[in-house]
C-alpha cells in the first residue's frame, strides 16, 4: 500500500481476558425496550411503520415485499 495517499491507522489486536467474548452487550436490552415503549405510548417518539418493516426484513436478510 505504499503507493497511495490514503492514510491507515495501525491495526491493534484486541486483548481480553481469557474466557470472554469480544461482542457487546445486546443493542436491544429489556431496559431499553421498555423506555422506548414508554416514550412512544407518551407521543414523544414517533415510529415510521415502513422505516421499521425495512430494518426487521434487512435484519432478516429478506427482500422488502413492494
Amino acid at each position: 500500500m505504499s503507493d497511495t495517499n490514503r492514510y491507515m491507522p495501525p491495526r491493534r489486536s484486541a486483548v481480553h481476558a481469557p474466557g470472554t467474548s469480544l461482542q457487546a452487550a445486546p443493542v436491544s436490552s429489556p431496559a431499553r425496550v421498555e423506555a422506548l415503549r414508554k416514550l412512544v405510548a407518551a407521543g414523544q417518539y414517533q415510529v415510521s411503520p415502513r422505516w421499521l418493516a425495512t430494518k426487521i426484513f434487512g435484519a432478516a436478510g429478506v427482500k422488502l415485499p413492494e
